[in-house]
């Protein structure tokens, strides 16, 4: 049987934790819209690390992850602070003393007031998807649903930590500064950067992102797919077509899908190869 951990909380903050409160209300407080001592905030993110909605469960290990190393370090120092929660922080943080790898505990959470003696919650276990239903479909489709009710500041929160599905979801987002967020999250990979090159993207500051990044700009067919891309910038587009082979310049020579400048550059780039 796992560990039962005991997490205080204010009256006030044990609402966001309860089973029963909407997801979107969670996701508020995950976001830092709610009153919190840094003590209080950590351990609340801590509990809803193991709520039954899985965007929340990954939005409130995202923000712990981002927490500040400095005041990381502080909670981790402080006697005030679960062993559970220090061996997440040491999970996190290669800083921190190393501890034992975290087990996911069977959480209690003691209300501070409270109204009876004894109020808590505890985590249900995930149940099984239900036969002929993909569970990959499913939490895509709930983590969409759950993006229609978020404000800016939620979008462009979880478009810097959130997983490959957020990003999937928040790129294709109307306002520009959530959808280039996406492309500044530190776990996106060069396939992900790849389709977003190909696409028909109208936000020109994405690409302008993924041009100026040099790890990206050496993978060959992201860079082919920027100089097809009608919205990368042409002084761009010319530079890297110089990179490319014979084969893909003939390819662009007798497109009809790129700008004449690129095509003409195409057939001039051939023929001096041939001269050569």
């Amino acid at each position: 049987m796992s560990e039962k951990v005991s997490i205080r909380l204010p009256a006030a903050l044990a609402y966001y934790v309860k089973p029963e409160t909407d997801p979107v209300e969670k996701m508020k407080a995950i976001t830092s819209r709610v009153a919190a001592s840094p003590d209080e905030r950590a351990a609340l993110l801590f509990f809803l690390c193991y709520d039954k909605n899985p965007e929340v469960k990954v939005a409130a290990l995202a923000e712990l992850k981002t927490m500040p190393l400095t005041l990381a370090e502080k909670l981790y120092a402080s006697h005030k602070t679960h062993p559970k929660l220090k061996e997440l922080f040491a999970k996190f943080y290669p800083s921190l003393i190393a501890v034992s790898p975290l087990t996911a505990p069977e959480a209690e959470l003691l209300v501070a007031p409270v109204a009876e003696p004894e109020a808590f919650a505890e985590p249900e276990e995930e149940q099984a998807p239900e036969e002929g239903k993909e569970p990959e479909q499913e939490e895509f489709r709930s983590k969409y649903q759950l993006a229609q009710s978020m404000g800016v500041g939620e979008k462009i929160k979880m478009a810097l930590t959130g997983d490959k599905e957020w990003r999937s979801i928040l790129v294709k987002d109307s306002n520009k500064l959530v959808n280039s967020a996406v492309v500044k999250n530190p776990r996106i990979t060069d396939p992900e950067i790849l389709a977003i090159s190909k696409s028909a993207i109208q936000n020109e500051e994405i690409l302008r992102i993924i041009c100026h990044n040099k790890e990206w700009v050496k993978n060959y067919e992201i860079r082919k797919a920027l100089v097809l891309n009608n919205k990368t910038p042409l002084p761009v587009a010319l530079r890297f077509m110089g990179f490319l082979t014979e084969k893909d310049l003939a390819g662009m020579a007798k497109s009809k899908n790129i700008s004449s400048v690129l095509a003409n550059n195409a057939r001039r780039a051939l023929s001096a190869k041939k001269k050569s």
